[in-house]
């Protein structure tokens, strides 16, 4: 009996160093965390959770390249990620902890993984590259990144803009942008820049962003580059609860961008040559107001007063200009209930609340507005050719 409890002993003693040893798994941990980026500390919304692993934050590759606003492509082939930004190439290859920092070779202290079908590195090795901090607070599981450029492509063409300084950059293709400018706009919660390759010697640029916890404050701003140069730039700020309205894509006008300052409107063809201007308060009478162009064809464009949210049809051909909720058969109570609640928008908590255009049969608009009183929606038409020559 003794020699038989003996022969446990050695089995005991295996499972106990195996019980006691680290292991990989227990290295890393996963953790639902609350990620702010940029000097204002706006809120991140991350699709997957931070990972810990050696002490040190790992996060997605295309997660680290949307808070640092960093180009990334993945070589597929090769197995290879590449992260690129101003003053930064970077180039990792898959199962090995060596990259390439501007073409010097360095070693990661932590090894990227897979995870998921998703390759985790190193936040702060990146983030410092780029000479951005990073603050992990393990009690409150919040998660700070310095951030200050934010990126964009099309077709092979990327921009970068410095939210703090205007500065604004240019790459084709996978290589570390060039500086072309400054802007006077700036982006203070800015995550993406939308771009929009006209040809292979212009691009258009447009920002909007919603600041805030409340998200009143808003920006909005349009950018024509043309041969590596900044040839055209207009932007403006406006307070509420209602979004840029802007139509940039122009419908009929296929060949033209829109650059608006809220006041004024020109339209360019792809080559930066400025075809038509309006200045918009001339059209309504109000020079104090920011306008929104909904809609445009050859004939006619359709407004949006921002501060009533009355919408104005304005007749290009025949230079009339008429308010829509004043052309439609309305039932009394709701073009009353439209000119009352104009008088102050920001109270009104339903937003959807006014009139939109939906569409054009021949010469026939078509409006939607949603009652009040039912909070049905209605479709109304006006006939373009019953326009008179009034003015609001």
């Amino acid at each position: 009996m003794i020699k038989r409890g003996l022969l446990w002993l050695p089995l005991f003693f295996l499972l106990g160093l195996l019980l006691s040893s680290p292991s990989h798994a227990a290295a890393s941990s996963f953790v639902k965390a609350n990620v702010e980026y940029g000097q204002f500390k706006s809120l991140f919304s991350m699709k997957d959770p931070v990972m810990i692993k050696d002490g040190r934050v790992l996060l997605p590759l295309r997660e680290i390249g949307d808070i640092l606003g960093l180009k990334v492509h993945w070589n597929q082939p090769q197995q290879r990620a590449s992260l690129y930004g101003v003053n930064l190439e970077l180039t990792l290859q898959l199962g090995s902890d060596v990259v390439y920092l501007n073409k010097k070779q360095k070693k990661l202290k932590t090894s990227a993984e897979v995870i998921n079908g998703k390759l985790y590195i190193p936040l702060r090795f990146v983030a410092e590259a780029v000479n951005e901090d990073v603050k992990w607070n393990s009690n409150t599981k919040t998660l700070s990144v310095g951030s200050n450029y934010v990126v964009g492509t099309d077709k092979g063409i990327t921009f970068w803009l410095n939210r703090k300084n205007g500065e604004f950059y240019q790459a084709i293709g996978n290589k570390v942008p060039s500086f072309i400018g400054t802007l006077e706009i700036r982006g203070g919660e800015l995550r993406h820049l939308q771009v929009q390759r006209l040809s292979d010697n212009s691009s258009y640029v447009r920002l909007y962003e919603a600041e805030g916890m409340s998200e009143l404050g808003k920006r909005s701003g349009q950018i024509f580059v043309k041969n590596g140069q900044i040839i055209r730039e207009a932007h403006f700020e406006f307070i509420g609860h209602y979004p840029d309205t802007n139509a940039y894509n122009l419908y009929d006008l296929r060949d033209k961008v829109l650059f608006s300052d809220g006041k004024h409107a020109e339209f360019l063809n792809h080559e930066g040559e400025v075809v038509a201007y309006y200045n918009l308060g001339e059209l309504t009478g109000k020079e104090d107001e920011i306008y929104m162009i909904e809609y445009i064809t050859d004939y006619y464009m359709i407004l949006r007063e921002y501060g009533t949210q009355h919408l104005i049809l304005y007749h290009r051909m025949r230079e009339i200009t008429a308010y829509v909720h004043e052309l439609l058969p309305l039932p009394p109570a709701e073009k009353q209930f439209l000119e009352e609640v104009a008088l102050d928008r920001n109270n009104e908590p339903d937003r959807e609340l006014i009139i939109r255009f939906n569409k054009q049969e021949e010469n026939t608009l078509l409006f939607l507005n949603k009652s009040k009183k039912t909070g049905q929606v209605h479709s109304y038409p006006f006939n373009l050719t019953k326009l008179k020559n009034e003015s609001p």
